[in-house]
C-alpha cells in the first residue's frame, strides 16, 4: 500500500491535470521541438479554433466547423467560452478573455430548452468558472459560480437516496429520475470543495462529499472498484462493469486532486485518499494486463470476467498516477504510469492517421497460440502489425493521452 508521506499542490495543477511531476523518456522524437515551438503551436491552434468559434457560433455550446454552424448539446449557455476561460488566461489572450468574461456575466441559467446533465454542467460550467477565479480573481466569476449551483445543480440532490440524479429540469428545478446513474457522475467534489474554500460555505463541500461516503461503505467485488451503473433510488450497483474509461474515470481522478485540494481538512479528506490507493493497487493487480506484444493496457471487469477492451479516455490515468507517485513518493506507482504511458503513445504512433481510435482491444499471451474465437482473422492479422485491435475507429478529440503526457522529456 502506497502512503501519503508529502502535501503539496496548487488548484491550478489540479484543475490541469498535472503530470508533469515526474520526467517520463517516451521513444519518440518530440523533444526536438523546444518548449517555446511547442508553446506557440498550441497557442496558434487555439487562437484557429476560437476564432472560427467566435465568427460562427460564440455563445453558443460548440461550433460545427464543416458546415459553419452551431450546436447547443450542454443547455446552450456557450460551453465552449467557460471551457475556454483558464486556456484564455495561461495564453495570455488579454482581448479573448475580457469579451468571453463579458458573455459570462450575461448568462442566465434558467433559460434553457434542454435538461441539465449535473455532472457534465459541473465539470464544464462549474469547473471552468473556478479555474478561472483560481488564476485571476474576479468576484463576477464567484457569483456566476453560486447563482449556477443553487439553481441547476443543487436540485440534483432532491432525491429521496440524497444522491443526485444525472439530469434537472431547469425551469421548475426538479430532478429527472432515471433508472440508471453512471459512477463517474457522482464526482462533483472537486469543484464543490473548492466553491466551499472560496465562499466559505460548507454546504457544498458536505453534500458532494457525502457521495463519495457513502460509496465507500458499499460491498465491491474488487476491492477500491465500483461498477459504473448504479440504481439511484436503493444506491446499489445495478450490475457488475468495472472499467477506468468512460463512466469510470472521473470518480478515480477526483478522489486523489480532492485529498490534495483539501490537505487534511477532515477525515474526508483522508478517506478520499485511502480510497484512491486501494483503487490503484487493485488496477494494478485485477486490470492490468500484458499483451503478446508486451504493451500494459487496463482491462475492464464485466460480472467477474477480464475483457480485454480499453480507450482513449483511459490515457488519462497515467498522469493521474504521476501525479500521485510524487505525492505518495512511489516509484512504484511511477513505474506503473509509464507502462501505461507508453502504450497509450503507441496506439497514436502506430495508428495509419496518426491519432489514436476511441476503443481497442489486444490479445494477451494466454489466447495468442490458440484458436482465437475474439476476434477474426484479419482482426488478429491486425494485432501483429500495431499491437492492438481497434474496436471504435473514431477520433472524438479525446484529451487523455495529452493529459497523460503533459510533459515528456
Amino acid at each position: 500500500m502506497w502512503i501519503s508521506k508529502a502535501r503539496c499542490c496548487l488548484i491550478t495543477l489540479l484543475s490541469l491535470n498535472s503530470a508533469n511531476l515526474f520526467v517520463v523518456a517516451l521513444p519518440h522524437k518530440i523533444h526536438q521541438l523546444t518548449s517555446e515551438n511547442r508553446a506557440d503551436a498550441i497557442k496558434s491552434a487555439f487562437k484557429h479554433a476560437w476564432d472560427g468559434y467566435s465568427k460562427y457560433a460564440f455563445g453558443h455550446d460548440e461550433l460545427m466547423p464543416i458546415s459553419n454552424n452551431f450546436s447547443d448539446s450542454r443547455n446552450g449557455w456557450g460551453a465552449t467560452i467557460f471551457d475556454a476561460l483558464d486556456t484564455m488566461i495561461i495564453m495570455g489572450l488579454d482581448d479573448e478573455y475580457n469579451t468571453a468574461l463579458k458573455h459570462v456575466a450575461q448568462v442566465d441559467w434558467t433559460v434553457t430548452d434542454t435538461p441539465s446533465k449535473t455532472f457534465e454542467t459541473c465539470i464544464r460550467y462549474l469547473g471552468g468558472l473556478m479555474s478561472a477565479y483560481d488564476l485571476r480573481p474576479n468576484l463576477l466569476l464567484i457569483r456566476k459560480a453560486v447563482e449556477l449551483v443553487n439553481q441547476v445543480i443543487l436540485p440534483a440532490f432532491n432525491t429521496t437516496s440524497g444522491i443526485p440524479s444525472s439530469f434537472v429540469d431547469v425551469p421548475s428545478q426538479l430532478p429527472i429520475i432515471s433508472d440508471t446513474i453512471v459512477l463517474a457522475e457522482f464526482a462533483l467534489q472537486l469543484e464543490f470543495v473548492r466553491l466551499s474554500q472560496i465562499t466559505g460555505d460548507p454546504t457544498y463541500e458536505i453534500m458532494a462529499n457525502s457521495i463519495i461516503e457513502k460509496i465507500s461503505q458499499v460491498d465491491t467485488p474488487i476491492p477500491g472498484l465500483y461498477s459504473i451503473f448504479w440504481d439511484p433510488r436503493t444506491f446499489e450497483p445495478s450490475r457488475t462493469y468495472i472499467t477506468i474509461s468512460g463512466g469510470g474515470d472521473s470518480f478515480y481522478e477526483y478522489l486523489l486532486k480532492t485529498h490534495i485540494l483539501m490537505d487534511g481538512e477532515n477525515t474526508q479528506d483522508i478517506l478520499q485518499l485511502q480510497m484512491w490507493e486501494d483503487a490503484v493497487v487493485s488496477m494494478y493487480y485485477s486490470l492490468r494486463s500484458v499483451s503478446q506484444q508486451g504493451d500494459v493496457f487496463l482491462s475492464e471487469d464485466l460480472d467477474g470476467f477480464q475483457r480485454l477492451k480499453t480507450g482513449e479516455l483511459v490515457c488519462f490515468m497515467p498522469g493521474n498516477l504521476l501525479l500521485g507517485a510524487k505525492y505518495v513518493n512511489s516509484l512504484e506507482m511511477a513505474t506503473f504510469a509509464q507502462e501505461l504511458l507508453d502504450s497509450c503513445y503507441k496506439t497514436w504512433k502506430k495508428s495509419p492517421t496518426g491519432l489514436s481510435p476511441e476503443a481497442w482491444g489486444w490479445i494477451d499471451d494466454l489466447h495468442y497460440n490458440t484458436s482465437n474465437i475474439l476476434y477474426t482473422p484479419d482482426q488478429s492479422k491486425l494485432f501483429d502489425q500495431l499491437g492492438f485491435i481497434p474496436n471504435d475507429l473514431r477520433y472524438m478529440l479525446r484529451p487523455g493521452y495529452g493529459v497523460g503526457n503533459f510533459r515528456v522529456d
